[in-house]
């Protein structure tokens, strides 16, 4: 007679929250301890923080512009576990014109439909259009940023506009979408604030923060108080870019590369209220550097990301390039390396692509939007 083994719940928990997403979604129908398990906020909670060193879990999402599919497809990915440099194929039912930073999972699309979506359960809602009311002969652009205030739990969309009244001169606007809600509002800041342009904003602590590329600032918006304040930057905004280092707020000045140099420069907020950073950090690149730099053309573009830690990303991209170079460097341990990838032919070379960090989640938009019905 076979002995049946019960497995302890802790131990269950444990296994299912290494898994991918893909495979929670059908063991959820396994029995109800498992479904009851996998919707829970806490798993689900512990399941994001595993993904980011999950082989598979924690990958960069590339959106390049496609000659056959104007304006975007969201169709290539990289892992970070990979030794091997490969820009592979990502399935997905989405097109995609572009996006936000990923929070939680979860990401914003731009025009021509703003939409949150969870790439690994396949959800999406679809944003309503816009209470704007723009004369039909202004040409006008605009940009989504998501928001999270982790207080209450709370998603926003925040949606800045362009409206050119010549060619020369344009005018921002800001308006505002509680995840759940039915309408946008509008905000009006009591500052000259600029939009954070074609670099997506960075979320940490519930405050969106940009580049004010008017002035030599940052903007910061509270997602909770939907004001927005300026904080004075450690250096000039040209060339430089705010990403997220290791869950805080950084400023890297990258303006010694793009002279042909081998090191930037790191700032990292401590108080935006006071406008205090760090003590500025200049990080010289190793010799292998030189070697990576001259197997690349002379590039133009430079597109900074992080991962999950002290690891700082850049994309040296350049117009007429046929590949995808990926530049890795540990802050703390002082560590390059770095990965060359083809880049799928079908796709344009001239426009960089739109990169994000993304990690799977199973964060459920569902239950957001309805949380009494879940």
């Amino acid at each position: 007679m076979t002995a049946v083994v019960e497995i302890p719940d802790d131990v269950v928990v444990e296994i299912l929250a290494r898994l991918p997403v893909k495979s929670l979604l059908r063991f959820r129908c396994i029995c109800k301890l498992w479904r009851s398990i996998i919707s829970d906020s806490s798993f689900i909670e512990l399941h994001r923080t595993l993904s980011v060193t999950r082989a598979g879990g924690n990958l960069f999402l590339l959106c390049f512009p496609s000659v056959a599919h104007w304006p975007w497809r969201l169709l290539f990915y990289i892992d970070h576990s990979e030794e091997e440099g490969r820009c592979n194929a990502f399935r997905n039912d989405f097109s995609l014109s572009g996006f936000s930073e990923c929070i939680n999972g979860l990401i914003c699309q731009d025009d021509p439909q703003p939409q949150v979506c969870n790439l690994s359960t396949k959800e999406r809602v679809i944003l309503p259009t816009t209470a704007m009311d723009f004369p039909k002969w202004i040409q006008t652009s605009s940009h989504c940023s998501l928001g999270f205030e982790p207080r209450n739990n709370t998603y926003k969309i925040l949606r800045t506009w362009k409206v050119y009244w010549s060619s020369l001169d344009w005018s921002p606007r800001f308006e505002i979408f509680t995840l759940g809600s039915n309408t946008w509002r509008s905000l009006i800041p009591e500052s000259d604030i600029s939009v954070p342009g074609h670099r997506h904003s960075v979320c940490v602590g519930g405050t969106m923060y940009w580049n004010n590329l008017r002035e030599k600032n940052v903007v910061a918006f509270d997602v909770a108080e939907e004001r927005f304040r300026l904080v004075p930057s450690p250096c000039r905004t040209i060339h430089s870019a705010i990403v997220q280092l290791d869950g805080r707020v950084a400023m890297v000045n990258y303006h010694g590369l793009v002279d042909g140099g081998d090191s930037m420069r790191v700032w990292v907020l401590e108080d935006d209220r006071n406008g205090t950073w760090s003590m500025e950090k200049k990080i010289v690149f190793p010799s292998i550097w030189r070697d990576v730099k001259r197997g690349m053309p002379s590039f133009c573009h430079l597109i900074f990301e992080t991962t999950h830690g002290a690891e700082l990303v850049f994309f040296p991209q350049s117009e007429s390039s046929e590949k995808i170079y990926v530049v890795y460097y540990d802050i703390e341990r002082r560590r390059m390396r770095f990965k060359s990838l083809v880049k799928p032919e079908m796709y344009g070379v001239g426009c960089p692509p739109s990169v994000c960090n993304y990690v799977e989640s199973l964060v459920s938009l569902r239950e957001i939007i309805n949380p009494n019905n879940s």
